[in-house]
């Protein structure tokens, strides 16, 4: 019988997802789970559930994996809300 999955097993799956396909691609998981802050143009800290790193060679980038692992779509209102995070921790 299969384990029910939670949020926090969700955030690690995704997190070992992404290590493993990382591998081929030079992507570094940078942190994941509660212990992931990054803090804000106004000081404010903000949880990302993954956030990895990547470079071309000329560019450097960031990105925020959010985790929903819920049984309904997502409204609006967390899109905009994952949005806002992404812009004030500069990682766009």
């Amino acid at each position: 019988m299969a384990q029910k999955l939670d949020w926090k097993s969700y955030e690690e799956l995704v997190k070992d997802i992404y290590e493993q396909l990382g591998k081929m691609s030079n992507v570094m998981i940078l942190g994941y789970g509660n212990k992931c802050k990054q803090t804000g143009k106004s000081g404010v800290e903000h949880q990302i559930d993954v956030l990895t790193a990547h470079s071309d060679g000329l560019h450097d980038y960031l990105t925020d994996i959010e985790c929903k692992y819920w049984n309904q779509k997502i409204n609006k209102d967390i899109v905009m809300k994952v949005k806002e995070i992404v812009v004030k921790v500069k990682i766009v």
